[in-house]
């Protein structure tokens, strides 16, 4: 099964992580001696870094949008039209424009040089698309979304997601801040 045609940075970050040189001395636990901080110069101390715990959670973000009532563009209730096949389902689009692809319907839709951004005119070329490339039929759904439909569900959407989020943006930027802040101090102390 296929969900999206979006680009990802998942692919990059792997490629990143697995092309980093491998280290050449191998240490055994019996190698490593304890430091006694106390003894260390102020400036090789590391200042307390303040973890923003509910960044390490993903759970607890989601949590939180869906308190806010934020849903994902493939929720049923987002739901614009479903393309079928010999009477089977081979793809559903939904009124953002996400698909998600069955069968022979798997990579028909790239998310390369299509002609819109997103909401239903997007999700409506996609549909016609695959139905073209497999002879199906397109079965629009009662919760499809006009195009100005969309725009307006959107950008409620994102308020809420925005609002949602604002406190972990927060934490974030205050962690960032804080480890900038010990860069410098750090680097300009040795």
């Amino acid at each position: 099964m296929t969900i999206g045609a979006t680009n990802s940075t998942s692919g990059l970050a792997w490629m990143t992580a697995t092309a980093a040189p491998r280290p050449r001395a191998v240490l055994s636990a019996s190698d490593l001696k304890r430091v006694d901080l106390t003894t260390l110069a102020p400036s090789a101390r590391m200042a307390p870094v303040a973890a923003p715990p509910s960044l390490i959670d993903p759970t607890s973000m989601l949590d939180a949008m869906k308190d806010a009532g934020v849903t994902s563009d493939d929720d049923p209730s987002k739901l614009f039209a479903e393309v079928y096949k010999d009477g089977k389902v081979v793809a559903r689009l939904y009124n953002g424009g996400s698909a998600t692809t069955y069968g022979k319907a798997e990579g028909i839709i790239t998310g390369e040089n299509e002609p819109y951004e997103g909401g239903p005119q997007l999700a409506q070329w996609r549909a016609a698309k695959i139905a073209s490339a497999l002879g199906g039929t397109v079965k629009m759904a009662d919760t499809a979304q006009t195009q100005s439909q969309w725009a307006v569900t959107s950008a409620a959407e994102s308020a809420k997601r925005d609002q949602a989020m604002a406190p972990y943006r927060a934490a974030m930027e205050a962690f960032r801040a804080q480890m900038d802040a010990w860069t410098s101090q750090t680097s300009t102390t040795a």
